[in-house]
């Protein structure tokens, strides 16, 4: 047995591989196997010097060194292999370790999405509970309708106590002109007699000469009668006392009505002045309400933005679909590394048909929801269907919250299922490793089977020397293919740098506009508290009302009490009234007695010498008479003017209501002010009405009791014309008196209004409490956006700094795929075959150049748009600048449509960006699959090499056999044959060892993926520029 010979190649370091570069064989030295031979040609020369000359025996050697030579060759190619195979490996675990960091972001971004989730939510629930606010708001409208259809029943209730008042007095007048009427009819029965009577004295004329005679007589009989005709005189002054006392007090009355018109008049313009005043107030109203419907638009605008944020939440919701997305094509990247998950793939790929659909079932739900909106947005308008609109807005975002928690559980799914697939890849490494092991027992196997097969092959020597021959100009075609890839190779990696170098600029300008949108975001800031220092004033400005609702409340309490003074006056005038109507009553009767007596005193005085007396009496009654009359016509004239004068009254009091109701909708704080002056001046013109009216009062019972003692006393009777007098006076009070009380109901109903409307619980101070809470709230939807503005320049920052990460992650896989190509060129310099290029492989990599030329051309156009969009941006902020804070609004929703679209370019850079990685990808994968295919045929010709091997050890066999026939050689023989089998053997046991070894590393780079350190380019290597270096 001869020691096991050491050979060692010069060509690589023990270094350079990640094991020692010396391989143990079990052969011979070529000098011992020379002095074998010698041996057996020196024993056999005289038997077999015809058959083996030394010709043979010295191409046979050659042979054998032009074989270990190969094998030598073969083992060094090995080694470089495993070396490549090592920095592929060491590359796959950067990848990794990258890809794990990736992940990672992206959770915290999850997380990020989660939170600003349950914000949203939070904004909602706030949304809701101003929709709860506005129900309530839309209660207390309600309540105060009814309210004030209960004040409008109690006015047609005491319009109907009025109506029915009226008819009362319709028919007392009515009464009155039956009582002139019969006192007419009364005056034509008088005229009559008195005709009867003329005719009568004629009569009597004639009958005087024989009354003359039966005079005498009588003159006994005239004492008695003559008494009782100075009775009935005593009893006619006393009747004519008291009609004196009556017409006295009917002038008194009528003084009283005269005054009452004047203060009519005087109302009456006072009602010009207040109709104007309300006229005014009806335009200020309209004013107004067109600055409620500002408003209302307003509000619709704050709802259009949070209809906005929603559709935000939406995008932020799609983008976190997306990057799970990208996570699963992340994950199917990692499990790419066999045939058997391809499979896995393409049911990743069904998924992400499924997410689509699920994204198109969204899209269509968003397209319903604007739909929704916009119907909701007209229905704004009509304020009857509020609560309809409200409740539909509930139940769309309650099936939006539905479909959010739905697509959550799909999400959850779809985590069950990457868990599940994830699970499957452990499986499939498990299969895999159990293959391997088979494949080991398999190939121990056919190492057996190739021994007993050994023989077999010998005749197929020739063909597979052929198949040999065509394997190496193969090899050659392949080595310049890989030439060419190459040198395309480096035209890809300049293209990728130019792209770099763009989305770098492009970087930097888009940074550039960050900073302006944030100083925009400060100036809105600014903007934010300017309109708070407003909100204060108009706080300031609601004190002040309060304060001067106040004071009205005090001066209001004061006219209240006036009120109750000029009530008890009405209360005294109308138990005058009825005096007067008891009087003018007994008048009546009184003129009716006084007839009668009349009459009676006319037929008593008929023999009397006295006819002459009473006939100048009887003048004097027809003249009172018919003073009487006229005093009968001028009343009835009264009456109907009084009638017009409340019939007027009345008009004037509907037009006052209808302005009530125009003034209780939208009244303005600026001309309430001007309204309270109005009426603290009417207020104190009434004051001023009131004292005179008290004055006028005192005097007029001062002068009725210096009437009652100038009548009562000595029985002097007083002039008709004071008696007109007193009257007219009575009928002047009496008017004042009446436009007094008009003007304390007045009074009243508009204290009543002021309360309603400006009081604590009034209509124009809950209004003024919604204008300052819509203001805070949209202060507060302000501050919102410009939190949003802040986190979606955070969000864009991220991205940056990620797409700045991946471009260098682009740059240090350039720069290694670079190295590797200069390390396969200089190991295809080494090498001794050349080929020829395939012309369709390199048509594919011709059209792939060209994709990705159009694909940069593209790329180049969207940063061109992007760059044109930004400055438009820039435009649009120097113009914001310059712009009214009304504008602002407006600017905003703009900037956040510019952002959005913005964002969507930013999201096509990235996908563009990540199709680049894909094609770059797709082209390492070629090239593995090329370095594969290499790999297979150095595999077979490294088998051929070893057939060639046993083949030669079957001829050393068969001259073993020879020499066995001779039984003097026999001791010559076992050492040759021993050797052989070493030599055999040993080839065995090296690849079987080297087997071993490239499996323990595979499984150590396995065990230690996230172990591995990432490559670092540095320029002072030697050998390729593949350095590892620490992450600290």
């Amino acid at each position: 047995m001869e020691e096991p010979s050491i050979i060692s190649s010069g060509v690589f370091s023990e270094s350079s591989a990640g094991f020692s570069n010396q391989i143990h064989l079990q052969t011979v030295s070529p000098n011992n196997i020379q002095q074998c031979l010698g041996t057996v040609i020196l024993h056999d020369s005289s038997a077999y010097r015809g058959m083996y000359s030394p010709v043979t025996i010295d191409r046979s050697l050659r042979n054998l060194k032009g074989n270990l030579e190969d094998s030598e060759n073969r083992c060094c190619v090995l080694k470089h292999k495993l070396k490549e195979a090592q920095n592929t490996l060491e590359l796959q675990s950067d990848r990794l370790y990258r890809i794990e960091h990736t992940a990672r972001e992206n959770s915290l971004l999850v997380n990020d999405l989660k939170h600003r989730e349950n914000e949203y939510r939070k904004k909602i629930d706030s949304l809701q509970l101003t929709e709860h606010e506005k129900d309530k708001l839309k209660e207390e409208n309600m309540k105060i309708r009814q309210e004030m259809q209960d004040r409008v029943n109690r006015l047609d209730v005491a319009l109907r106590t009025a109506q029915v008042q009226h008819q009362v007095a319709e028919n007392e007048n009515q009464k009155r002109i039956l009582l002139l009427e019969q006192s007419s009819e009364a005056l034509k029965m008088l005229e009559t007699e008195n005709n009867s009577l003329k005719q009568d004295l004629k009569d009597m004329q004639r009958d005087l000469s024989v009354a003359k005679e039966s005079v005498d007589l009588v003159k006994s009989k005239i004492h008695p009668m003559d008494e009782e005709n100075k009775d009935l005189k005593q009893k006619n002054s006393q009747i004519k006392d008291e009609n004196d006392d009556l017409s006295r007090k009917i002038t008194e009355l009528s003084g009283q009505l005269l005054e009452v018109r004047k203060v009519t008049q005087s109302m009456k313009k006072e009602n010009e002045k207040l109709a104007s005043a309300w006229k005014s107030e009806s335009e200020e109203k309209h004013r107004l309400s067109k600055q409620v419907d500002k408003l209302e638009e307003k509000k619709a605008s704050l709802k259009t933005k949070a209809l906005k944020a929603s559709s935000e939440k939406d995008r932020l919701f799609h983008d976190k679909m997306d990057l799970n997305n990208k996570f699963q094509q992340l994950m199917i990247d990692k499990e790419a590394l066999t045939q058997i998950k391809i499979a896995q793939i393409d049911q990743l790929n069904e998924q992400q048909a499924d997410i689509a659909k699920l994204k198109m079932v969204l899209k269509e739900s968003d397209d319903e929801r604007r739909k929704c909106q916009s119907e909701v947005a007209e229905l704004k308008g009509r304020n009857d269907n509020l609560t309809l609109e409200v409740s539909s807005v509930k139940k769309f975002n309650e099936k939006f919250l539905e479909q959010i928690s739905a697509l959550e559980l799909e999400k959850a799914e779809l985590e069950k299922k990457n868990e599940e697939n994830r699970k499957e890849c452990n499986h499939l490494q498990e299969d895999i490793e159990k293959l391997t092991r088979k494949l080991l027992s398999m190939e121990y196997h056919s190492r057996r089977v190739a021994e007993t097969k050994s023989r077999a092959l010998q005749k197929d020597n020739q063909e597979m020397e052929e198949l040999v021959l065509k394997l190496q100009n193969e090899i050659r075609r392949y080595k310049d293919q890989n030439c060419l890839l190459v040198s395309k190779i480096d035209d890809l990696s300049v293209k990728l740098n130019k792209a770099d170098s763009d989305l770098q600029h492009s970087a930097l300008i888009s940074h550039e506009d960050l900073e302006k949108m944030k100083s925009s975001c400060e100036r809105l800031t600014s903007m934010i508290t300017q309109k708070d220092s407003e909100i204060q004033i108009l706080s300031d400005k609601c004190i002040e009302l309060e304060e001067l609702a106040s004071k009205l409340q005090s001066e209001n309490h004061d006219l209240k009490e006036d009120n109750r003074a000029l009530v008890d006056h009405y209360d005294d005038w109308k138990r005058l009234k009825d005096e007067h109507k008891r009087l003018i009553q007994a008048n009546a009767e009184n003129e009716q007695v006084i007839k009668l007596l009349e009459t009676q005193n006319e037929v008593l005085q008929q023999s009397s010498e006295s006819q002459l007396a009473k006939l100048h009496d009887v003048e004097l009654l027809v003249i009172r008479a018919e003073e009487l009359h006229h005093d009968n016509k001028h009343l009835t004239g009264r009456i109907a003017e009084l009638e017009k004068i409340r019939d007027n009254l009345v008009t004037q009091k509907e037009e006052l209501l209808a302005n009530t109701e125009l003034i209780y909708k939208n009244p303005q704080i600026e001309e309430l002010k001007t309204r309270v002056d109005e009426l603290q001046q009417a207020n104190k013109q009434l004051r001023d009405l009131n004292e005179s009216v008290n004055e006028k009062y005192e005097t007029l019972e001062h002068i009725n009791q210096e009437l009652k003692e100038a009548v009562g006393g000595d029985g002097t009777v007083v002039p008709k014309t004071a008696l007109f007098k007193v009257q007219e006076e009575r009928c002047r009070l009496e008017d004042d008196i009446i436009q007094i009380q008009h003007k304390c109901e007045n009074l009243r109903q508009e204290h009543e209004q002021y309360l309603k409307q400006y009081g604590p619980d009034g209509e124009d101070t809950i209004k003024w409490n919604q204008k300052v809470k819509t203001l805070e709230r949209e202060k507060e939807g302000l501050e919102k956006q410009v939190a949003l503005i802040n986190g979606q320049l955070l969000l864009v920052e991220g991205s940056k700094k990620r797409l700045d990460e991946v471009v260098e992650d682009l740059q240090h896989e350039i720069v290694h795929l670079r190295k590797e190509l200069e390390e396969a060129e200089k190991q295809e310099a080494n090498r001794l075959f050349q080929g020829r290029v395939s012309g369709g492989d390199v048509g594919e990599i011709e059209a792939k150049i060209e994709t990705l030329k159009t694909e940069l051309t593209q790329s180049q156009k969207d940063k061109v748009k992007f760059e044109n969009m930004v400055r438009t941006l820039k435009d649009e902020l120097e113009e914001e600048r310059t712009k009214k804070p009304a504008q602002i609004t407006e600017s905003l929703d703009d900037v956040g449509s510019e952002l959005t679209s913005m964002r969507g370019e930013l999201h096509k850079l990235v996908g563009e960006i990540e199709r680049k990685e894909q094609t770059i990808a797709t082209l390492e994968n070629q090239l593995r699959q090329s370095k594969e295919k290499i790999e297979d045929k150095d595999k077979i010709v490294k088998e051929l090499k070893t057939v060639l091997d046993k083949s030669s050890s079957a001829t050393h066999s068969l001259e073993d056999k020879v020499s066995r026939t001779r039984r003097d050689d026999t001791r010559m023989s076992d050492p040759v044959v021993r050797s052989k089998s070493l030599t055999e053997r040993g080839a065995g046991d090296r690849l079987q060892s080297l087997i071993s070894r490239y499996k323990d590393y595979d499984n150590g780079n396995h065990n230690s993926e996230r172990r591995i350190k990432p490559l670092s380019i540095s320029g002072n290597n030697r050998r390729g520029g593949l350095v590892t270096r620490d992450k600290k």
